[in-house]
């Protein structure tokens, strides 16, 4: 029986929030990213915060072996008691297998809105026709202040940008997502908007 691990205990804008998560530190697509100048993934948060929570990096390298290397049967799956839930708050996608995995999990919750975050398109459409409805998969864009056309990706939900503060007052981006709870907000969950803006951090 499987033994995933599900995070409970997040901070900031994700307090009261539940999520299933991998390790960014063992993921070659992370790690190519992190390369990328300009990049967001140059200056990687999850990078920082596993490398002071070890035992929380223990269970996200731990959730990345279970994941990726076989589909986990549907019994072993976990039932989930949330309202809303997110898949990888701290990793990415590594492979298909992993996300029809997450994908078994949402048809096992039907109840639940789930938001999926990656900067990994091309897995997603390799399996976009398992899709379930009660999923919102968002791209994350990889270039900061640059958002990604999604316009030919229709398996792809929504976008996800950070802006620096000088590019918002210049550009006079529309920041919709920031200082906000996820829990109260629930605009990456739910259909409808289609681009999220965050402020730099």
């Amino acid at each position: 029986m499987s033994r995933i691990h599900i995070t409970t205990r997040h901070t900031g804008k994700m307090n009261g929030m539940q999520s299933i998560s991998t390790s960014c530190k063992g993921n070659p697509h992370c790690a190519e990213y992190a390369k990328v100048k300009g990049s967001v993934c140059e200056k990687c948060y999850a990078q920082r915060f596993t490398s002071m929570w070890k035992s929380l990096n223990n269970h996200l390298e731990k959730n990345a072996e279970l994941l990726t290397k076989e589909i986990i049967a549907m019994k072993d799956l976990p039932v989930i008691n949330a309202c809303y839930f997110r898949f990888e708050a701290f990793g990415d996608l590594h492979n298909t297998t992993q996300l029809i995995n997450y994908f078994n999990i949402c048809k096992k919750n039907p109840d639940i809105h789930f938001a999926l975050w990656t900067k990994n398109p091309g897995i997603v459409k390799e399996v976009a026709d398992q899709k379930p409805k009660n999923l919102q998969i968002i791209l994350s864009s990889l270039m900061l202040n640059t958002p990604i056309d999604i316009s030919k990706m229709p398996y792809i939900d929504k976008v996800f940008t950070v802006y620096d503060k000088e590019t918002i007052k210049r550009d006079g981006i529309n920041i919709n997502c920031g200082a906000k709870s996820c829990l109260t907000c629930h605009k990456c969950y739910k259909k409808g908007t289609k681009v999220i803006n965050e402020k730099l951090k």
